[in-house]
């Protein structure tokens, strides 16, 4: 059985490697973490994934809706989970890019178990084919 693969964009360090071993230990295959952007789409351009997970808020520089865009120009059938700390990504500001349509968000603090995470995964991938 082939297991997903995906990338990770994280900024802090605990978190992702917190994301990465539990996605991991439910079976999917983390390809890349990383916490810049511009090496996640150089990763991307050159193999083959399935998902991306990415941070909303990646500190300075592009944010994980830059990031969700350009791996979706890339690859149009790549799934896509956001996760934030917001209630909602598309209220944060004004002017913000949307999300590529079919991605999913995740609000951080509401997932409850990992499960969650990996339903997500699954079903933003679904989205697309």
């Amino acid at each position: 059985m082939k297991k997903t693969k995906v990338i990770l964009i994280e900024d802090e360090e605990f978190t992702r490697t917190t994301i990465r071993t539990a996605l991991t230990q439910q079976g999917l295959d983390i390809v890349f973490d990383t916490d810049r952007v511009s090496a996640a789409i150089e990763f991307a351009k050159r193999n083959e994934i399935d998902a991306a997970v990415i941070d909303y808020n990646l500190g300075n520089g592009p944010t994980g809706i830059d990031a969700a865009n350009a791996l979706r120009k890339n690859d149009p059938e790549l799934g896509i989970v956001l996760l934030t700390a917001f209630l909602n990504p598309l209220q944060l500001e004004s002017k913000m890019a949307k999300l590529p349509r079919g991605s999913k968000y995740l609000i951080k603090h509401s997932v409850s178990e990992i499960g969650v995470l990996v339903r997500e995964i699954e079903a933003a991938i679904s989205a697309k084919k």
